[in-house]
């Protein structure tokens, strides 16, 4: 191409400056279509079973798996609990008190895979206890077990949880170890509703006496059945 006119100086500083721009102007057109950095595949699979079990699992287990007094036990901070044992209850559920339905031929492996892993990390979370539910002494002094199994004895034992807490009508105690202190603390203050209903005992319990129910159920828990 010639370039009337012009002399050869500003000829040179027009190629110079073409020079420079194209290379920008290239970069820019190909910026626009630039792939984003794909996703942290771990951080979306934590997303992906967050949303399921908002949809699937929080009106037993509470927002964020606080749990729900009566309903389903807190998953939130139990180091107790791993990771095998959260998928087998996902996929074969649980029968008796605190049921839960069988997820494995619902949910497709990778989806519950994804909720395995969004518990797994609520368990290792942790939590502040309310004040309220601070125990107000030790669950294992043999005095304050002594105290809850006469109180025991007296209220629950002969209509609803058998003596030593096997054989009644509601569900049994000895040998559990899925309920929390704080579970119980909470179910024999407000009583629950449903199948295996159970009335208050708030009223006529000081916290102190609950506690101490609370002391020889875990006591309970702790003995082999028969």
């Amino acid at each position: 191409m010639k370039h009337q006119g012009l002399s050869p100086k500003t000829v040179l500083a027009r190629r110079h400056i073409a020079a420079v721009l194209l290379p920008i102007a290239l970069w820019g057109s190909t910026a626009c279509f630039a792939v984003a950095p794909p996703a942290d595949p771990e951080r979306a699979g934590l997303a992906a079973g967050k949303s399921r079990f908002d949809k699937l699992c929080v009106n037993c287990h509470g927002a964020g798996g606080a749990g729900k007094d009566t309903y389903g036990p807190r998953l939130k901070s139990r180091p107790e609990l791993d990771e095998a044992r959260i998928r087998d209850r996902i996929i074969h559920g649980k029968h008796g008190d605190h049921a839960m339905p069988p997820w494995g031929t619902v949910l497709k492996e990778a989806e519950i895979e994804q909720l395995v892993a969004y518990v797994n990390m609520l368990r290792q979370e942790r939590t502040d206890r309310p004040a309220a539910l601070l125990t107000p002494f030790d669950l294992d002094d043999p005095v304050r077990i002594e105290a809850g199994r006469k109180r025991f004895a007296k209220t629950c034992a002969g209509y609803c949880h058998g003596h030593e807490g096997v054989g009644g009508r509601a569900p049994d105690f000895k040998g559990r170890t899925d309920l929390t202190a704080e579970v119980m603390f909470t179910t024999i203050s407000k009583g629950r509703m449903g199948a295996d209903v159970m009335p208050p005992w708030g009223d006529a319990f000081s916290e102190e006496q609950i506690w101490e129910l609370v002391a020889y159920l875990q006591y309970l828990g702790r003995q082999k059945l028969d």
